[in-house]
């Protein structure tokens, strides 16, 4: 008889641990399921925003190329401009030589200031990118560590 009593609180003991553990997992679970789609959303996000980025930057890239393209046309036409000038100088002038000198070198310091404008432009753009992409790299290892609690 006491062998029956101990073997049903036994039953009773661990039908009530087996309740109260499945309680347990179940609201780990639960837990677990909330923390995923956190992480999801967080990681949906940083992927929506980094595209966002992609595509800003290949727009601004494009924009810049578009800009240097025709920055370059119109150095070109002021050259060719100013080569056409010099020449007719030249001709009319025994110093038309000194001229076209003067106008190579402003023309060369031109360039070199539209180089240096581009270079601090794109210099900072690279900072930018940098910035951007150690904080996505940040928010998803913070993601892979929320996955994994």
């Amino acid at each position: 008889m006491e062998r029956a009593r101990k073997a049903e609180a036994e039953a009773a003991n661990l039908k009530s641990q087996l309740k109260t553990e499945t309680t347990t997992s179940k609201k780990t679970i639960r837990e677990m399921e909330a923390a995923l789609s956190e992480s999801t959303a967080l990681s949906q996000k940083s992927e929506r925003e980094y595209i966002t980025l992609r595509d800003s930057l290949k727009s601004m890239t494009e924009s810049w190329k578009q800009d240097t393209d025709r920055l370059r046309d119109e150095m070109r036409k002021k050259e060719e401009k100013q080569q056409a000038e010099a020449q007719r100088i030249g001709k009319l002038y025994r110093d038309g030589q000194e001229v076209l000198n003067k106008l190579k070198e402003e023309d060369r310091k031109c360039s070199e200031d539209v180089n240096i404008y581009w270079k601090k432009e794109i210099e900072a753009m690279k900072v930018e990118v940098e910035k951007d992409s150690k904080n996505s790299e940040q928010a998803l290892k913070t993601a892979k560590c929320v996955v994994f609690l």
